[in-house]
């Protein structure tokens, strides 16, 4: 009789179940941590320590103590001239300003210009030759003189009646052709002297005698520095704001110094290109150290008031509906919901929502809550 043989059931191995235990284990040591200070914190209530309930406790038992007060700084609202401005940025020119140039194609006779000289207007700068303009008006003159001669003996003969009218008419026409040809000449002549249109400065001379120059040829530049004007723009919102008259401040860079000037006058039109609008102002310029075409930063006063309230830019907080800021009253701190005017880089104009004498409270704001005592630190009778 044949026998089977039985095969063993293979077991589960038990490392599986530790496995299981092991992940468990873990689980619950992160979830503590994680919730560790909440645990603690609830432990802490549920067992206040000895005499813990005398001091959060009142009369009754029951009421809780009032929070410490915040320490903050705070800012005393005074009035003060509060100006709103407008800035832009020009261009320095000078009050007048040439290219010298020769409206003659000639050769340079003399220069009397010399670099960064000043001269007065009608100044001799440049002569060019003129030798033969000067042999064609003395050719000139002599014929001038003989049309006038043999005018004379025309008219006496004409009036014995030994010439005729024509006759006449001819001679009196040669005499006119060559005092007009003789004044031509002399324009010519006039344009070989070079003169100061105007008194100011001159530039670097670029050319020396013998040289031969055409209408094309700069010989020096000539600028009137004793006042500059000033040109910069604005967009089109401030075009009612510019007018002759106005007076604005710039800066150059590289100087510290803050220089006045005044509008003169407004381009009559807006660019379309930019929108914006083109005015031109007239500053005095002691000891010429303002340059043409130097590059200005200008601030224009658009309108002033001399009650205003300013304070600190930290101070006022951002809503979505607006602005707030903390005030202190009766040892307190209560929102403000303000309307704000003109900023600069360290403070705000508050044009309603505050008067003067009350105090602002400038530090400490994260942890400040409408209805939370306060203690007052540092106030300051003024913003900076």
């Amino acid at each position: 009789m044949a026998t089977t043989a039985e095969v063993p059931t293979p077991r589960r191995p038990a490392t599986r179940g530790v496995a299981f235990a092991l992940v468990g284990l873990v689980v619950l040591v992160v979830v503590a941590w994680a919730y560790r200070d909440r645990l603690l914190r609830l432990a802490g209530q549920g067992a206040p320590p000895a005499g813990a309930a005398s001091a959060t406790a009142g009369p009754s038992g029951s009421a809780r103590a009032a929070p410490p007060p915040v320490l903050a700084d705070g800012v005393k609202l005074t009035p003060r001239r509060v100006a709103s401005t407008a800035s832009a940025t020009g261009t320095i020119l000078a009050r007048e300003q040439v290219d010298l140039v020769s409206e003659i194609s000639r050769r340079v006779l003399k220069v009397n210009a010399a670099d960064g000289a000043a001269v007065k207007k009608g100044d001799v700068l440049f002569v060019l030759d003129a030798a033969d303009l000067g042999a064609q008006a003395r050719t000139l003159e002599v014929r001038k003189k003989l049309a006038q001669e043999n005018e004379k003996r025309a008219r006496t003969l004409a009036a014995e009646g030994l010439a005729s009218a024509q006759d006449l008419e001819r001679i009196v026409s040669e005499r006119a052709l060559a005092e007009a040809q003789l004044s031509e000449l002399g324009v010519a002549l006039s344009r070989t002297v070079i003169r100061a249109p105007f008194a100011g400065r001159l530039g670097l001379v670029r050319i020396s005698e013998g040289a031969w120059v055409s209408p094309a040829t700069v010989l020096a530049s000539l600028q009137d520095l004793e006042k500059v004007r000033v040109d910069f723009t604005l967009p089109e919102r401030y075009a009612a704001s510019l007018r002759a008259g106005v007076p604005f401040r710039f800066k150059v860079p590289g100087r510290e110094r803050t220089y006045e000037a005044s509008i003169v006058a407004v381009e009559p039109r807006i660019d379309a290109a930019t929108r914006s609008v083109l005015a031109r102002g007239l500053a005095d310029n002691p000891g010429g150290e303002l340059l043409s075409g130097g590059f200005v930063t200008v601030e224009l006063e658009l309108s002033s008031d001399a009650q205003g309230l300013v304070v600190p830019s930290m101070a006022v907080i951002p809503t979505g509906g607006g602005h707030v800021v903390f005030v202190a009253r009766d040892g307190k701190a209560a929102e403000q919901v303000v309307e704000v005017g003109v900023r600069t880089d360290t403070t705000v104009q508050i044009l309603k929502g505050l008067a003067p004498g009350d105090i602002v409270l400038t530090s400490n704001l994260l942890r400040l809550r409408p209805g939370a005592p306060v203690q007052l630190g540092k106030v300051d009778e003024q913003a900076p």
